[in-house]
C-alpha cells in the first residue's frame, strides 16, 4: 500500500513538474520551465497547509486569502503551460508579493508574515536568470522592496479583525518563523543541488571536448600569435611530426616546429583587434623531429581569447595521398608511352602487312582471271581466301584498337533503315547462297522515317553480327530484323536483331564471348578460326549508339544478338508522294476535314494529298484552336496530332465530342506504345494513322469512315 501510494505522489509530482515541455529546443528554457513547475508545486504545497492551520485557528480571512492566491498561483501555471513563461513568473513574483503584504496588513506585524521574504529571495534567483533576464529580475526586486516599504510602515504590530485568541500573534510568529525557515532550507539545498549538476555537466562537457580533440585524424596545434610560442597540441599532432612528449612541444618557441614561410603565411592572414581573423587554407609540408617530410592539408583559423590572439592549426596528413598521386602520374606516363608506341607499332605493321597483303590479293585476281589449269583452281582460291581472310584480322586490330582509344566519334547523316538493311542484305546474300542457308529480312512496316545516324557504323555493327552468324551456322536460316519499339514526334527507339540456327552459345560463355581475344571455346577457334575481337568491337561500336548489345542462345539451337538504339527522326526529309498508287487513288468529292497538327512540314504534305483527292482542309496548329474552328464549322472528319501545344490530341477529341459524339475522328501520330490502337479507340478516336503515313492507309481509312458514317 504504502508503494502505490509513493509510486502514485511520484507520478503526480512529474505530471506538474515536466509539463509545457514538449517542443521547448532550448536546454535552458526547459531547465527554467521546470524550476517554475516545482516553484508552483511547493507554493500551492504550503498554502495547503497554511489554509489547514488557519481553519483550525479560526482564521477565515487569512484562509481565503491563501486560497485566492492559490488560484492566481494555478493561473500562472496554466500560463507556463501555453509557453507564456514571462507572463507567467511575472503574475507569480506580483501574486507572492501582493499576497505578503495583504497577510502581513490583515494579521499584524507580530504574526510575522514577512519570514516568507527569506525563502522568496532565494526564489527569485531560483526561477529568474540573472545573466539573461536582468530586466525581469530588476522588476522583481523593485516589487519586492516597495512590498517591504508598506509591510513596515502601513502595517499594524497587532491587527484584531479576525485574532481573539490570546496569545495567537505568538502561535503565528512561531508557525510562520518554523514554515519559513523550512522554505529557506529547502530552496538552498535545491540551488547548491544544481550548482553542483552544473558544475558536473560543466566537467563531462570538458571532458568530452578533450576525447574529440585528442581522437582528432587531424593534428591540431594552438599558437600564441603574439608571444610566437606553442601553447598546446593534440595527441595526433604528437604522432604526426614524431614528437617524443607532448611535454617537450607545449612553451616551445613556434620556430622550432614551424619554418619562417609558415610563420609568413600565419601572420599574413587579415586580423582586427577584439575579434577572429580571416582564416588560411592550402598544403604545406612538415619536417617531423626525425627529420621525415610530412605532406599536409593545413587550416589557420585565428581567433581571440580574453583580447589575446591564438591561431588554431588543424593538419591533416596527405602523405599516402601524395605518394598514391605520384605512383599513378608515373603509371599514367608509362601508359601513354606503352599506348603510343602501341599506336605507332599497330599503324606501321598495318601499313607493312597491308602493301604485301594488297600484293597478294590483286595477284590472286588476275591469276583466277588468266588462263590456269583445272587443277590450280582450288589453290588459287585458297590463296585468294586466305589473304582476304588476313585483311579482315588487320582490319579488326586496327578498328578495335582505335574504339579503345576513344578516336571512333558517329555521324549524323540522314538515313533510310528499309535502305540501311537491303545494302547489308546484298552484301551477304551470296556467302549465305554458298553455305545453302535462307536469308530473312524481317522489317517492320512502321519503319518509313528517315533517321539521323551513322549509317557506316551501324552497318559494320550489323556486318560483324552477320558474318558471325553466316560462319557458325551450317543448315537453316539466318534472319536480319528491325522494328520500332516506341516512338515520339522527334526520336524513336528502334531494335536491330541478328538470328541464326547455327551451333548456340553454352550458357557458361555467354558473357565471356564479349571480351577482347576471346571465344567461347578452344575448338571453335580451331574450326573456324577468328582473333576473337568481332564481338568485343561490335559491343563498344553499339554502346556509342547508347545501347547495348544483347545474347539470347541455346547450344545446338541458334543464337539472337539484338541491340536498341534511340534515333533521332530527320524532320526535314522529304515525303515521297508521287508513287504511282498515290495518283491512282480516286478523289472523294468536296468534303470538308478538320486536320489539328503543330508540325509545319507534316501540315503541308497532309493538305497536298487530300487537297488532291478533293478534300478541303481546315488547318489548326494546336488542340484548343481545333476544338474553336469546330465549335464555329462544319466538318466531315477529324484528324488530329497527339502531341500538340496547349491542348493534346485527347483533350481536344474529348471537348470535339461534346460537341459532336459521331464525328469520324484519325489520330495522327508518330508515338508507338504497347496497346496503343485499343487504348486509342477507347479514347474517342476511330482510326489511327502512324507518321510517317502512307497515302493510300490514309486515303483507305478516310474512305471507310466516311461510308461507316454516310
Amino acid at each position: 500500500m504504502s508503494n502505490y501510494l509513493l509510486l502514485t505522489c511520484k507520478s503526480f509530482y512529474e505530471d506538474v513538474v515536466y509539463s509545457g515541455l514538449g517542443g521547448e529546443p532550448s536546454i535552458s528554457n526547459r531547465k527554467q520551465t521546470i524550476r517554475f513547475n516545482q516553484f508552483i508545486l511547493l507554493i500551492l504545497v504550503a498554502n495547503f497547509v497554511c489554509v489547514i492551520s488557519y481553519f483550525s485557528y479560526g482564521l477565515y480571512i487569512s484562509a481565503l486569502i491563501n486560497l485566492s492566491a492559490a488560484y492566481i498561483f494555478i493561473m500562472a501555471y496554466q500560463l507556463n503551460l501555453r509557453r507564456h513563461y514571462l507572463f507567467a513568473r511575472l503574475l507569480s513574483v506580483l501574486n507572492l508579493n501582493v499576497y505578503l503584504a495583504v497577510m502581513n496588513y490583515m494579521e499584524g506585524l507580530n504574526a510575522a508574515e514577512y519570514f516568507y521574504y527569506w525563502p522568496y529571495f532565494l526564489v527569485i534567483t531560483f526561477i529568474v536568470s540573472f545573466k539573461r533576464n536582468l530586466l525581469e529580475l530588476t522588476f522583481a526586486y523593485s516589487v519586492t522592496l516597495l512590498s517591504l516599504w508598506f509591510c513596515y510602515t502601513q502595517c499594524p504590530p497587532e491587527n484584531h479583525y479576525q485574532v481573539h485568541i490570546a496569545n495567537m500573534f505568538t502561535k503565528l510568529h512561531d508557525s510562520n518563523l518554523v514554515i519559513s525557515l523550512a522554505l529557506t532550507a529547502f530552496f538552498s539545498y535545491a540551488i547548491l543541488r544544481i550548482n553542483r549538476n552544473n558544475e558536473a555537466a560543466i566537467l563531462k562537457e570538458k571532458q568530452f571536448v578533450d576525447t574529440i580533440y585528442n581522437t582528432s585524424l587531424d593534428g591540431v596545434f594552438i599558437l600564441d600569435a603574439e608571444a610566437l610560442i606553442i601553447t598546446d597540441c593534440n595527441s595526433r599532432a604528437v604522432e604526426l611530426l614524431e614528437i617524443g612528449n607532448k611535454k617537450d612541444i607545449v612553451g616551445a618557441p613556434m620556430d622550432s616546429l614551424f619554418t619562417k614561410e609558415h610563420i609568413k603565411i600565419f601572420r599574413g592572414m587579415e586580423q582586427h583587434p577584439g575579434e577572429a581573423g580571416k582564416g588560411w587554407q592550402g598544403e604545406l609540408s612538415f619536417t617531423s623531429q626525425k627529420d621525415n617530410t610530412v605532406f599536409a592539408y593545413v587550416n589557420v583559423v585565428p581567433f581571440v581569447d580574453d583580447t589575446h590572439h591564438f591561431w588554431k592549426i588543424s593538419i591533416l596528413d596527405l602523405s599516402e595521398i601524395k605518394m598514391t598521386k605520384f605512383e599513378l602520374m608515373k603509371a599514367k606516363q608509362k601508359a601513354e608511352v606503352a599506348s603510343l608506341a602501341k599506336t605507332r607499332f599497330l599503324s606501321n605493321m598495318s601499313h607493312e602487312l597491308r602493301t604485301p597483303l594488297n600484293g597478294i590479293i590483286g595477284t590472286s585476281n588476275l591469276l583466277l582471271q588468266e588462263d590456269y589449269l583445272p587443277e590450280q583452281k582450288s589453290h588459287l582460291d585458297v590463296l585468294r581466301l586466305s589473304s582476304e581472310h588476313m585483311m579482315v584480322l588487320i582490319n579488326e586490330i586496327l578498328d578495335f584498337n582505335k574504339i579503345e582509344s576513344g578516336k571512333v566519334e558517329l555521324e549524323n547523316v540522314p538515313v533510310n533503315i528499309r535502305s540501311l538493311l537491303k545494302k547489308v542484305e546484298a552484301q551477304f546474300s551470296m556467302q549465305v547462297q554458298e553455305k545453302g542457308l535462307t536469308f530473312l529480312i524481317d522489317v517492320d512496316d512502321k519503319l518509313e522515317a528517315e533517321f539521323l545516324t551513322d549509317e557506316t557504323r551501324l552497318i559494320q555493327v550489323l556486318s560483324n553480327l552477320l558474318s558471325n552468324a553466316i560462319k557458325f551456322t551450317q543448315e537453316g536460316f539466318i534472319t536480319l530484323g528491325a522494328r520500332k519499339v516506341s516512338s515520339s514526334s522527334k526520336r524513336s527507339v528502334v531494335q536491330f536483331m541478328v538470328k541464326d540456327t547455327g551451333i548456340g552459345i553454352p550458357a557458361n560463355k555467354q558473357q565471356e564471348i564479349f571480351e577482347s581475344f576471346t571465344q567461347a571455346d578452344t575448338d571453335t577457334t580451331r574450326k573456324y578460326g577468328g582473333t576473337g575481337l568481332g564481338l568485343a568491337i561490335t559491343k563498344k561500336l553499339v554502346s556509342l549508339f547508347a545501347g547495348e548489345l544483347l545474347l539470347d542462345s541455346r547450344e545446338g539451337l541458334g543464337s539472337t544478338f539484338y541491340f536498341s538504339a534511340e534515333l533521332e527522326i530527320n524532320e526535314n526529309a522529304k515525303q515521297y508522294i508521287n508513287d504511282e498508287k498515290v495518283k491512282k487513288l480516286p478523289s472523294f468529292g468536296k468534303i470538308r476535314v478538320l486536320m489539328a497538327e503543330d508540325n509545319a512540314v507534316n501540315m503541308s504534305v497532309a493538305r497536298k494529298l487530300m487537297n488532291k483527292w478533293g478534300i478541303e482542309v481546315h488547318e489548326a496548329v494546336n488542340g484548343r484552336e481545333a476544338v474553336e474552328k469546330f465549335r464555329k464549322g462544319v466538318y466531315e472528319l477529324v484528324l488530329i496530332d497527339l502531341e500538340m501545344p496547349e491542348m493534346d490530341g485527347v483533350t481536344a477529341l474529348s471537348e470535339i465530342r461534346k460537341v459532336d459524339q459521331d464525328i469520324p475522328a484519325i489520330a495522327f501520330t508518330a508515338a508507338v506504345y504497347e496497346d496503343m490502337r485499343a487504348d486509342l479507340m477507347k479514347k474517342g478516336f476511330m482510326e489511327v494513322v502512324p507518321k510517317p503515313f502512307r497515302p493510300e492507309e490514309l486515303h483507305r481509312k478516310i474512305s471507310m469512315l466516311l461510308k461507316s458514317t454516310a
